[in-house]
């Protein structure tokens, strides 16, 4: 079976290639388009011979390339009816809903409206949680047995092995023994970093010599200028606002005693799965993407009160002392259930007149 995958989107996440890799020994050739075609772009990738099996959407923001409300809102337009081409060439389409809306979208209700055409255009649909598929199919409407859930894999195969705590802690220059606070990942405003750095201010004289690390690349220069302003304020705060190379993920990790991520939403989070793979502790809220952590301690809100709290505790190392280890999901059972769910779409009846197909 041959898979094309839309969009290509490898170099800042790992989940495709992972996914890919895994596949492959299935029979499961995922091919990833090269270049951006105006007009149409999905329906002119894969139309022209040899045509795919499948289309494989993952993140559907990469195709409302505007954030004026009325050029977004004729993407969304353009993006189901670039769709709709596809199926009726006879072509199933799959999305993966990583995000039931994009991150920082300007136009959330016209987002929320795209994504319920999209779940009852797509053929199929695939989350990562049981979480997620409640989210899914109560918020977008999706029909319940167009759903179906597949982990999200480890991140393990992408980053490798841990150092040893020193050997982290001496890469990044700091003392062994100092409690190490971390958030890492890409920073946007949904991610709650201000938020963040207000309840680590606001801990002062509780949290000793603890530090807190910020590790991402901030795209946007005003978002980093608050950032930057608000950790002048207090003490104890490394900012490291870059893109991390693959090798320093798992020094990252060694070092860390507790890793906090004041998400406002998230469906999905890769950054919870990392922690869950390497076993590190992590304060989230009561988001879905929280169910993937293991021994979690959930905040209540976003709110820096709220996150103070639970950082405190979360520094309390008696908690961890005795914390199984997590063993990570198995890439393989994973691509399994993929080329599984693939093989029921692509085998689903068809109708066609002509050239021209549409599933049913």
């Amino acid at each position: 079976m041959r898979v094309a995958v839309f969009p290509d989107w490898r170099r800042d996440n790992p989940y495709q290639r992972l996914l890919a890799e895994a596949l492959a020994p299935l029979g499961v050739e995922m091919v990833f388009p090269a270049g951006y075609r105006r007009g149409l772009p999905l329906s002119r990738a894969v139309l022209p011979q040899p045509r795919p099996d499948l289309l494989h959407l993952h993140w559907p923001s990469a195709y409302l390339r505007s954030r004026h409300p009325a050029a977004r809102a004729a993407y969304c337009m353009r993006t189901l009816m670039d769709l709709s081409l596809v199926r009726r060439a006879g072509i199933p389409v799959v999305w993966t809903v990583h995000n039931l809306v994009s991150h920082d979208t300007p136009t959330p209700r016209l987002e929320r409206w795209f994504s319920a055409r999209l779940a009852a255009l797509a053929d199929g649909l695939i989350v990562h949680s049981e979480a997620a598929r409640a989210e899914v199919t109560g918020q977008l409407g999706a029909a319940e047995e167009k759903v179906t859930v597949i982990p999200h894999g480890s991140f393990r195969p992408a980053y490798g092995e841990l150092p040893s705590r020193a050997e982290a802690r001496a890469a990044l220059g700091i003392e062994v023994e100092r409690p190490l606070v971390l958030f890492f990942g890409m920073i946007r405003p949904y991610k709650g970093v201000p938020n963040l750095l207000r309840a680590w201010s606001g801990l002062k004289g509780r949290r000793g010599d603890a530090l807190l690390l910020v590790v991402g690349l901030a795209q946007d220069p005003k978002h980093s200028a608050e950032i930057e302003a608000l950790a002048a304020q207090t003490d104890n705060i490394r900012l490291d606002l870059r893109f991390v190379e693959d090798a320093e993920v798992p020094v990252l990790m060694a070092a860390t005693d507790l890793l906090v991520l004041p998400f406002g939403q998230s469906l999905t989070s890769g950054t919870v799965r990392l922690a869950r793979d390497y076993n590190v502790p992590v304060v989230v809220p009561r988001v879905p993407s929280a169910t993937d952590a293991v021994g979690a301690i959930l905040a209540e809100n976003t709110g820096p009160e709220a996150l103070g709290d639970s950082i405190l505790r979360g520094l309390q190392p008696v908690r961890w002392a005795n914390a199984p280890a997590h063993v990570s999901d198995d890439w393989l059972g994973i691509a399994e259930q993929h080329a599984s769910t693939f093989s029921k779409i692509f085998a689903a009846p068809t109708r066609c007149a002509t050239n021209r197909c549409t599933r049913i």
